[in-house]
């Protein structure tokens, strides 16, 4: 009996913030979530750091009621929340009680799969997140962050696989957010992984940046039943370009090999369409091809950091010397150990790059997320540190070596008792993430901002139509039903 693959959705979530800056707005969603559940995923990723932070300070909008929108429109997906385990989903370390808080919170919302992943790679940090996850009842993905290094071997990555499989995660991801695989590799990985796995779901999430995504996802597919057991994808125009392959591309591939894919090929279509429509009416591209950059392969920079380094020179009156910071960041890399260029740790090296390269003394200026990460407050470095840069930013000082969730404070109360009364803890997590500034200038459309909103393609078209001052009567007939629909300005719609 062939294999039966299932396929994870990031259009809505990785596949807008690569592509469209995050700028989706939970008005576009509604009208094809409905469609979405129809079309069987596994998990819709949903949300995460740059979702949220951008549902407040761009979009005006409440992040935790778009997940009770989605949940009331797709009560039988999974809804996906990711988070950096300690980080949450901003960039610096907080304690326990906030990674509680803020995971409780988000399962009331509607949330019901989360995955976890460390910027570093340093399972401990997930630890405490994955114990609560499964206390609420979650589906916990583990992942397994994929990067290049001298320290980033093969037996790195199924060490880290197999703390995980301890944690008793659902699920392991491979987890590619540059598009540094290649097939080779992919393969050995892949294999290797499925061989420690104690029953776990196995999972390939591979970004497209580089180029090597198809031949990537071809070479997981051709491992057979070893192989991964959910691919993520997205519809256009949310895929390729810097974001996944897509469905269709997964759906022939796999097919082609003898797989089953458990999915709604319809939905997927209607999908695209809709998507494809709304991206014309929003003047971007409807389609984004298949990227071929073998520099990045080299630098390793994300698309998003490169666009922050070139805006930051930008400022400066410095572009210009983007070749030298590229430079540079492969030099504080190595200097620091070798972080995971992926948030937070891929800014604070682009900062401290930019730094470097401006003032002409290097680490003379260091921004306190650096040395608290070379103090241990983020983890265990993967690899060893400079010793003249340790000595020079920590300057003595005696690194922890506990997870940074032992010795950080408990803050929830304490801020509570400070900054309350609070409406309740959505409003509190929020509070506990954002400055007063941001949230002041926050117009957060509430429930009845939806209300109007199409709740199905089909009355979003109705609703185009009804508010187009050109168009004075339409008529519509399904195939399938001998159902037909007259509207004119004066009579309204009529079903016969």
């Amino acid at each position: 009996m062939a294999k039966i693959i299932r396929l994870e959705d990031i259009t809505i979530r990785d596949g807008a913030q690569c592509l469209w800056a995050t700028r989706l707005s939970t008005h576009e969603i509604v009208p094809i979530a409905s469609t979405m559940e129809r079309a069987g995923f596994d998990v819709v990723d949903v949300t995460g750091g740059a979702a949220i932070d951008t549902s407040i300070m761009y979009l005006q909008e409440d992040p935790f009621e778009r997940i009770r929108i989605l949940r009331q429109l797709m009560p039988n997906t999974r809804l996906n929340f990711n988070s950096r385990g300690q980080s949450v989903f901003r960039w610096t370390q907080y304690p326990d009680d906030v990674a509680h808080l803020t995971l409780q919170t988000f399962a009331r919302a509607g949330i019901d799969s989360v995955m976890l992943f460390d910027p570093l790679n340093d399972m401990r940090n997930l630890v405490f997140s994955a114990q609560v996850a499964k206390e609420l009842g979650l589906y916990i993905i583990g992942s397994v962050t994929f990067t290049i290094s001298p320290y980033h071997t093969d037996e790195h990555f199924i060490e880290k696989t197999k703390e995980l499989v301890e944690m008793g995660v659902d699920a392991i991801s491979l987890k590619d957010p540059s598009g540094l695989l290649t097939a080779q590799r992919a393969s050995s990985l892949l294999l290797r992984m499925r061989q420690v796995l104690k029953g776990q779901t196995l999972q390939l999430h591979c970004h497209a940046s580089t180029g090597t995504a198809p031949d990537v996802h071809r070479a997981a597919m051709d491992l057979g039943d070893a192989g991964p057991d959910v691919f993520h994808g997205a519809v256009p125009p949310f895929a390729w370009g810097t974001s996944h392959p897509s469905h269709e591309f997964l759906i022939e591939e796999l097919e082609s090999r003898g797989f089953q894919v458990d999915i709604d090929k319809q939905a997927l279509k209607e999908m695209e369409s809709y998507f494809v429509g709304l991206a014309r009416r929003r003047g971007m591209p409807t389609s984004h091809p298949i990227l071929d950059d073998p520099e990045m392969l080299v630098h390793q920079v994300p698309g998003g950091m490169l666009s922050n380094l070139r805006q930051q020179l930008t400022d400066q009156g410095m572009v210009h010397r983007l070749p030298e910071v590229l430079e540079e960041v492969g030099r504080v890399r190595a200097e620091l150990g070798y972080p995971l260029l992926v948030s937070p740790m891929a800014q604070y090296v682009g900062i401290q790059s930019v730094l470097n390269v401006v003032t002409g003394d290097r680490y003379s200026v260091v921004p306190d997320e650096i040395r608290s990460y070379l103090l241990g407050y983020y983890g265990q470095t993967p690899g060893p540190v400079d010793p003249n840069v340790l000595d020079k930013v920590t300057r003595g000082e005696e690194a922890i070596t506990q997870r940074p969730g032992e010795i950080l404070e408990p803050m929830v109360e304490s801020f509570r008792a400070k900054n309350g009364p609070f409406a309740d803890d959505e409003a509190l997590a929020l509070a506990l993430f954002y400055s007063k500034p941001i949230l002041s200038s926050w117009n957060k459309l509430d429930w009845d901002g939806y209300r109007s909103t199409p709740k199905n393609a089909f009355s979003l078209l109705v609703a185009g139509v009804v508010n187009n001052p050109s168009i004075s009567q339409f008529s519509y007939s399904h195939k399938s039903k001998p159902l037909g629909i007259n509207y004119n300005k004066t009579t309204k719609i009529q079903e016969h």
